[in-house]
């Protein structure tokens, strides 16, 4: 799993291109340094990889 911090969360297009990636997002209407805004789970392999 890959939180999606602040500005991270504008990442979240590239980070599921790969078909083994599922998207949360919070909902939250504002982004702000430091606050979780979703997260990237990848089953069957490692981040980055």
């Amino acid at each position: 799993m890959k939180n999606l911090i602040g500005d991270d969360v504008e990442t979240w297009r590239r980070e599921i291109e790969d078909p083994r990636a599922r998207l949360h997002l919070c909902g939250k209407s504002e982004t702000r340094a430091g606050r979780k805004m979703g997260h990237v789970t990848r089953l069957g392999a490692p981040f980055g990889g």
